[in-house]
């Protein structure tokens, strides 16, 4: 079965939308607003489940508190590795706009139920905070299905040489919305404390705006209208197997992908406990270090997509660059160079404007070297995403990116694991606390896996993939 002949090919070739048209305006608005809004869910029902444990063990009965943050942050990656692959398989069955649109419309019913949830009255605090892990465990599933198609149809809205650009202000807005999303979740739980119901309308008006906007998409055709569901599709279809076994390119983008989150998961992990365990510095100033990063992604990703289709430029001077400074980071949080002046400082005698400016060296180069990072992170990922949106035939381009989707969050996971992993063995050599005060450890060993990723790995030309004609293997 080619490509050459199938309608989805044909309307790729066809489209003309760039950064100008309402295309671009309503599709970045439709996924800022989805991050924006999983992200924003996701963190008020943790820090509610963060403060119904914290109520546990302060009480009497201790040995019966239950795990809420763990059980809420499985609830909602879980369905990413379960249902990835019904996303992808969605994608190419019926129009991936149509998926978006009604992903944006199932949203709304979902934050509808957490909110239904809320003004339930005489709800116990158990069964509230099950019933909202439940609706969270339902925000994942809707975004693992949604996912697919986001990526997915952008090589059929806009021309070949506009995917560079669209996907750098993509990555750039979904990081952005992670980070808003985030920090507004607890600003309005600070504001209106008791009243959690009012959290959910908020949501509810994002998802109802997200739907507006996905409707001003212009439709495109389904890539495989006669695409049957078979079981193999939910996990790893035949076909997407055979294509990536034969094509090398793309199973090294595939893997490269998912070993860039998972290095993601475990540097977001880490740099809280060097912040804080290893280098004793306040939670203001530890933020500090994670916005830098979050703030050289957004950065990394406009630099990369608007810079030119030197796509294999960009992933080998990002891979460099992350190697450099994962090493810099290990080095700096050792103590080597010295502990941070501020580090184990009296917090009251420290206010917002002295955490944000008044900082020693060593400080100032851990902030730089995270911003750094995070621009290497942005620089390296998008040429690779626009290279799996490209490159796979269209009438697979769905199941492809959902088996993309799935591995990416395999890589997360097994981040959590690695993590987990690296500080029993730091225990086990040099005690109980050196998980925590050896941090640094964990950023040289993450130098040493992206490192063979620099020397070796070479992202084709995005031109040899514009106009895709890959035979698919029968």
């Amino acid at each position: 079965m080619g490509t050459a002949d199938s309608p989805s090919q044909q309307y790729v070739s066809s489209g003309r939308n760039t950064l100008l048209s309402l295309a671009f305006w309503s599709f970045l608005c439709t996924q800022f607003l989805g991050a924006f809004n999983d992200n924003y869910f996701k963190q008020m029902v943790l820090l509610t489940c963060i403060g119904a444990s914290a109520a546990t063990l302060q009480s009497a009965d201790q040995q019966t508190a239950v795990p809420w943050t763990e059980i809420a942050m499985a609830a909602f990656a879980l369905p990413f590795v379960l249902f990835s692959g019904l996303g992808g398989f969605l994608s190419d069955r019926i129009s991936k706009t149509t998926v978006i649109v009604s992903c944006k419309a199932a949203e709304i019913g979902i934050v509808g139920i957490g909110l239904a949830v809320l003004l339930v009255p005489s709800l116990s605090t158990t069964t509230t905070l099950a019933a909202l892990i439940f609706v969270l465990a339902l925000m994942g599933t809707h975004s693992a299905i949604f996912s697919p198609s986001k990526y997915g149809v952008l090589p059929e809205l806009f021309r070949a040489d506009c995917l560079l650009p669209v996907n750098g202000a993509v990555q750039m807005t979904t990081f952005l919305a992670i980070i808003f999303g985030t920090v507004c979740a607890g600003i309005a739980l600070d504001l209106i404390r008791d009243q959690l119901w009012i959290s959910s309308v908020i949501a509810i008006i994002i998802a109802a705006l997200g739907t507006v906007s996905s409707l001003l998409m212009p439709h495109v055709p389904a890539a495989e209208p006669t695409l049957q569901l078979r079981p193999e599709n939910l996990v790893m279809p035949r076909l997407v197997l055979r294509i990536l076994l034969s094509n090398r390119p793309l199973l090294m983008a595939v893997l490269v992908y998912s070993l860039f989150w998972f290095l993601g998961g475990v540097v977001q992990m880490g740099i809280n406990t060097l912040g804080e365990a290893a280098l004793h510095l306040s939670r203001t100033r530890t933020s500090v270090l994670v916005a830098g990063i979050g703030l050289g992604i957004a950065l990394g990703c406009l630099l990369a997509g608007f810079a030119g289709r030197g796509s294999r430029r960009w992933t080998v001077i990002g891979a460099w660059l992350l190697v450099t400074t994962l090493a810099a980071a290990a080095l700096l949080g050792s103590g080597l160079c010295g502990k941070p002046a501020s580090a184990g400082r009296d917090l009251s005698t420290e206010t917002i404007v002295s955490s944000l400016f008044v900082c020693d060296l060593v400080e100032w180069l851990l902030r730089v070297d995270m911003t750094i990072l995070g621009i290497a992170a942005g620089l390296f990922v998008v040429p690779v995403q626009v290279y799996l949106q490209a490159a796979p035939p269209a009438e697979l381009k769905g199941r492809v990116l959902g088996v993309q989707n799935l591995m990416t969050w395999i890589g997360i996971l097994l981040s959590a694991a690695f993590s987990l992993v690296v500080g029993l063995i730091l225990k086990a050599i040099a005690g109980p606390a050196a998980d925590k005060q050896h941090q640094w450890v964990l950023f040289a060993l993450l130098a040493a896996v992206m490192l063979p990723v620099a020397v070796f790995y070479r992202l084709p030309a995005l031109a040899d993939v514009s106009e895709p004609t890959t035979e698919v293997p029968q």
